[in-house]
């Protein structure tokens, strides 16, 4: 696949290395079949048909690449330029996997990247131009909803301090970045494995404050047997 990086592109990097411990499955939880079909296809559909998504880069296990390819073509999905790569054991290291892949290819500067989990498969073009537009404009983006319940801090079992709800979001992806900022913080921080996402990353590293973007409560992440049965249960309505 012949593909001019040069150029400046808005990339998407689709994070599928989640092992599915917690639905105590032998499959990855990307690859478990939901309404009859893979989990990360619903996301992959979405950045697929987004017009202002230009290339694709899954970050898989590297035993499933070829399946993932598979998969994709069975899809129809392989028609918008992209790259299988192998992932890493922690999230921010399957990321600079996905940098790395972009840096090899002297990719211009000023391209964006928007990083999104697999397992949040109700990605909607709205929210994905959203993270795109304000990125833009301020290099960092990251999508979160406010939190509707009261919110604390615990120590030894207890309450240790109530926090003001208004000034407190809930992260969700995407999280988009311009190429050199993020290619910058992973190149300035020891030890990626220590972020649990690109935002706080790139502030450690680099002081950049992301701009955030407004998600959607439908936005979840996967993460246990009773997400995935409600998951099923909505695409079966539709």
């Amino acid at each position: 696949m012949v593909f001019d990086y040069s150029s400046a592109h808005n990339y998407a990097v689709l994070l599928m290395g989640g092992k599915g411990l917690r639905l105590q499955s032998e499959t990855p939880k990307q690859y478990m079949m939901v309404a009859g079909q893979e989990l990360f296809l619903y996301a992959a559909k979405t950045l697929s048909e987004t017009r202002q998504i230009d290339f694709i880069i899954y970050v898989v296990p590297a035993r499933c690449k070829e399946k993932t390819e598979k998969i994709l073509s069975k899809s129809l999905l392989n028609k918008k330029p992209h790259v299988i790569i192998e992932g890493a054991e922690e999230r921010e290291l399957s990321c600079k996997n996905a940098i790395w892949y972009l840096k090899e290819h002297r990719v211009n500067p000023h391209s964006l990247v928007l990083i999104h989990d697999a397992d949040r498969p109700n990605l909607t073009s709205d929210i994905i131009s959203k993270n795109i537009a304000e990125a833009t404009k301020s290099q960092a983006a990251v999508t979160a909803i406010k939190a509707d319940d009261s919110m604390a801090l615990t120590k030894d079992g207890t309450i240790d301090q109530y926090l003001d709800r208004t000034a407190v979001v809930r992260l969700q992806t995407p999280q988009t970045f311009s190429y050199a900022l993020l290619y910058s913080s992973f190149l300035r921080t020891e030890n990626p494995a220590a972020f649990t996402d690109e935002g706080s990353l790139v502030a450690k590293a680099t002081g950049t404050k992301a701009t955030i973007v407004n998600g959607d409560p439908s936005n979840y992440k996967i993460t246990n047997e009773n997400d995935l049965k409600i998951f099923e249960q909505s695409r079966k309505k539709k």
